[in-house]
């Protein structure tokens, strides 16, 4: 009787054992899996931004060339609405899934894209009534965003592409463990 009690009692933790593992092991991969897809997608969105960047910097180092010299050049400006970057809207409650560094990469070069984007908002609707040095100041903060988020837009884009295309290992709860003995 006492033979199939310890039995049962193995088989019960061998049960729960696999089904913790299981159940460990599926949820690192869900949130893997939707880190991936949060990684990819942002670098979708980065990537469309990519090709213009040099164009807006030219333009803007026009610009400010052009108060120097007394020219008018944005006559041919007019105010749009301000774009909106829906993935990063939508995945921002995602960020951690990243991992700290990139999740930090991420909102530094969006904040910068949007600090270019108001700055580039008031020169378009305000440039008329600005003086030639405000104009210039405002030309060289707009560009000084866009070269932030541009700078460091490249190496975020490298990141998450690393990250969309990495392969899935499962974290254990004791594989900080084992590493200090390898």
């Amino acid at each position: 009787m006492s033979e199939t009690l310890i039995v049962a009692l193995i088989a019960g933790s061998v049960t729960l054992v696999v089904a913790f593992i299981n159940t460990f092991v599926s949820e690192s991969y869900k949130r893997f899996r939707d880190g991936a897809t949060v990684a990819a997608s942002l670098a979708g969105e980065l990537a469309a931004y990519e090709d213009a960047w040099p164009m807006l910097s030219d333009f803007l180092s026009s610009v400010v060339s052009a108060t120097e010299l007394e020219k008018p050049i944005l006559e041919a400006l007019r105010p749009i609405e301000r774009p909106k970057d829906v993935v990063y809207e939508k995945s921002i409650d995602k960020l951690g899934l990243l991992g700290v560094q990139t999740a930090e990469g991420v909102v530094y070069v969006y904040s910068n894209i949007n600090a270019f984007r108001i700055a580039l908002d008031v020169i378009s609707r305000d440039h008329a009534s600005m003086s030639k040095e405000e104009l210039k100041n405002r030309c060289v903060a707009c560009k000084a965003a866009l070269d932030r988020a541009a700078t460091r837009g490249e190496v975020l884009l490298g990141t998450l592409r690393a990250r969309a295309s990495a392969r899935f290992s499962p974290e254990w709860p004791w594989s900080h463990w084992l590493a200090l003995f390898s």
